[in-house]
């Protein structure tokens, strides 16, 4: 599954990301979050640069994630913020201002399946943040990622909904 995503040029990583990235400015979890955590894409990850930007027009808080040893912690991206290079090469925002609470989270993912589990990095950093909130969570992904089903065990988290080119799927 990655070596296809990683198989898609960048003009068709922005086409893909953008109408994903649509999908969920449209929705009503995305209207009515007042604080946005999102990440800011690797690679071949769908994108997240309009969610980020039309959230910021809007007067939405904007959070994006630090590793923090095995967890997830999120940091209130501001204009006079900057990203860094991280561990494993993702850009992070500097660990100031930790994040009020987080309405709307936007996850990536390898794969995801119909039920709403995803298939990440392998060190459940997103799996163990959910097990401590209570808010929406959507991952983003190409519809080629969207599969069946996926093996799960008892510390993968459901996702609330998986937004690809084709819509948002709620589960």
């Amino acid at each position: 599954m990655l070596e296809k995503r990683n198989g898609l040029d960048a003009q068709e990583i922005a086409k893909r990301s953008k109408r994903i990235q649509e999908f969920l400015l449209n929705s009503k979890e995305f209207r009515s979050a007042k604080v946005v955590g999102a990440y800011y894409a690797f690679g071949s990850e769908v994108k997240t640069d309009l969610i980020i930007e039309q959230a910021k027009a809007l007067g939405k808080k904007v959070a994006l994630p630090s590793v923090e040893g095995e967890s997830l912690a999120f940091y209130e991206l501001s204009s006079g913020k900057y990203l860094v290079k991280a561990r494993f090469g993702m850009m992070e925002p500097l660990p100031y201002g930790p994040a009020d609470k987080i309405d709307l989270l936007v996850v990536p993912g390898i794969a995801f399946d119909q039920n709403g589990y995803r298939l990440g990095y392998g060190k459940g950093y997103y799996d163990k943040f959910l097990a401590k909130k209570k808010l929406f969570s959507i991952g983003l992904g190409y519809s080629f990622q969207l599969l069946k089903s996926l093996p799960s065990g008892e510390y993968d988290k459901r996702l609330d909904a998986i937004a690809t080119e084709e819509g948002i799927r709620y589960v």
